[in-house]
């Protein structure tokens, strides 16, 4: 009874030989198919044959084939193959188109589109070989120079607690809280305003003490807001008096107002003393919020004040000082 064995091969031409070698010229080839293996975006492309090879009985064979020594048996079947009759031919009609067939694919698969070094995919095909067979590490575009010390800053613009039920706390002189107040509030989508402190204003609760406070942050807590609170200094000669009322309102963040218009000396003062009498409360100064930038033409004079740049003219802060640029 014929038996049947897989065979691989470069080509339909090696199995052939191979069949030849191992098994006779009783051996006969059935069945090809072609295994193609894609590689990696086209690179590395390879394609193998495996054909099915068909081989009558033994007693096909010529005794003096048999007589002249076994030879290597195939790894699969543990057979003795019989050498090989020179010049014999194993295709037939239907193996011969079948080779014609196999070949013009093999032509075809070997024309493919060239991978370019010049390609701006070549970088990510030489990251996708590194992932897959870790033959090297990944190749990254070189880095932007970095920004001169001038212009570089490691520091975070601060901006307004997000979330709800925080109290954020903004000071200032007079009735400069309120409108940064409205503003941080209209740009996190709405909060609740309240005012502190010597301001009030119409439409907005006023937060007097410990317990309002914690009253109001309870009242946000539900209605998924944050508080924010414009406490009115007064005059700068006030300011005295108001460390330990500021210090009770248990503020998650502060923000110091400072009017760009006014006379650096005087601002500067009157900051620096709020921030000698809060040094001895469990509240500190995070963030400065300045008003009025855009019409003096020396907005940076804030920046001795020390305190990190958030908020101007209505807008987050791009960076944490004015500086000559605004």
């Amino acid at each position: 009874m014929p038996k049947r064995y897989k065979l691989r091969g470069a080509s339909l031409d090696a199995i052939r030989e191979k069949a030849l070698t191992q098994y006779g010229p009783q051996a006969r080839i059935v069945a090809a198919e072609k295994v193609i293996n894609p590689g990696i975006v086209g690179l590395f492309a390879a394609a193998r044959f495996e054909a099915t090879v068909e081989v009558g009985q033994a007693a096909g064979i010529a005794p003096a084939a048999l007589a002249s020594g076994p030879a290597a048996p195939p790894a699969s079947t543990g057979k003795t193959a019989a050498n090989p009759v020179a010049g014999h031919d194993l295709q037939g009609p239907a193996i011969a188109a079948l080779l014609e067939r196999a070949d013009a694919a093999e032509r075809e698969m070997h024309r493919p589109d060239p991978v370019s070094t010049a390609s701006p995919d070549f970088a990510g095909l030489l990251q996708q070989l590194g992932k897959e067979l870790e033959a090297a590490p990944a190749v990254h575009p070189p880095l932007e120079p970095p920004l001169p010390p001038s212009d570089a800053s490691n520091e975070k613009v601060p901006a307004p607690l997000e979330g709800n039920g925080n109290v954020i706390l903004l000071l200032g002189l007079g009735d400069d809280a309120l409108g940064p107040a409205l503003e941080m509030s209209i740009a996190a989508g709405g909060s609740d305003v309240r005012t502190a402190g010597e301001l009030t204003a119409f439409g907005h609760l006023h937060v007097s003490g410990r317990q309002s406070a914690m009253a109001a942050r309870a009242q946000a807590v539900l209605t998924g807001q944050n508080v924010v609170v414009a406490y009115g200094l007064g005059k700068a000669s006030d300011i005295q008096e108001q460390a330990h009322a500021i210090a009770g309102l248990s503020a998650d963040q502060v923000w110091v107002v400072a009017d760009a218009r006014r006379k650096a000396g005087d601002t500067a003062a009157w900051v620096r003393a709020l921030q000698t009498l809060l040094s001895t409360e469990p509240v500190g100064v995070s963030a400065l919020a300045v008003i009025g930038a855009s019409e003096t033409a020396s907005p940076e004079t804030v920046d001795g004040l020390g305190i990190p740049v958030g908020w101007v003219d209505g807008k987050p802060a791009r960076r944490t000082s004015l500086g000559k640029v605004h």
